[in-house]
């Protein structure tokens, strides 16, 4: 993701994902009304479209036969402009890295 998406959260605290300024650093002090824009319930629900993920790859995980002592999945996440979770192969670029781990009890 090359722009920034700024999230608005309550008590005037804000996330931002991707982009940089124009002197390559991470800094609010260049955000415009130009930066893609999202609210606290865009992000909930785009942070809730991962939690069905994982829910999902935990159901596969549980139903494997012969399953391993030790199930790794990785993969990286990007945020759209629209504040849409995004899931990017694990050597691409991405905003964070989800790490998922499950081992035989």
């Amino acid at each position: 993701m090359t722009a920034l998406l700024v999230v608005e959260l309550s008590d005037d605290k804000r996330l931002f994902f991707g982009g940089r300024g124009p002197d390559g650093e991470l800094s609010e002090v260049w955000v415009t009304d130009e930066i893609a824009k999202g609210t606290r319930d865009s992000f909930q629900s785009a942070l809730g479209a991962l939690a069905e993920l994982v829910k999902t790859l935990d159901a596969s995980v549980a139903g494997m036969e012969g399953r391993p002592e030790k199930v790794e999945i990785e993969f990286g996440a990007s945020l759209g402009s629209d504040c849409n979770l995004w899931i990017a192969p694990g050597d691409s670029k991405a905003e964070f890295k989800v790490k998922l781990t499950w081992s035989k009890a």
